[in-house]
């Protein structure tokens, strides 16, 4: 066998360096998909406003897309706490582990 495929069956290896990263993109991803909801949220105020007005629709119309941004937003932000947490739980070991090679 030749030594490329040997080195296909190599695990990779990781550090808490690459968990950290991760989990700051995941973060910034999830902060993303918070800006989103947050501008939905806006646009559908707007048209409730406008149908409120122009058509006397009810707010109770949209009683259940309200409820899905709600739950949306939630989770979302949730999830960037959540994110935050393990990064810089992940950093702190990184520069422990760091500091133990260096000595």
């Amino acid at each position: 066998m030749s030594n490329s495929n040997n080195a296909q069956n190599t695990p990779k290896t990781y550090d808490a360096s690459d968990v950290a990263d991760i989990y700051s993109e995941a973060s910034e991803f999830t902060e993303w998909l918070s800006t989103m909801i947050g501008q939905i949220r806006k646009e559908s105020n707007e048209i409730k406003a406008k149908l409120s007005l122009y058509y006397k629709v009810d707010d109770c119309h949209f009683y259940t897309i309200d409820k899905l941004l709600d739950l949306s937003e939630f989770m979302a932000d949730g999830r960037v706490a959540d994110f935050e947490r393990l990064h810089k739980e992940y950093k702190q070991e990184w520069e422990v582990n760091k500091k133990a090679v260096t000595l």
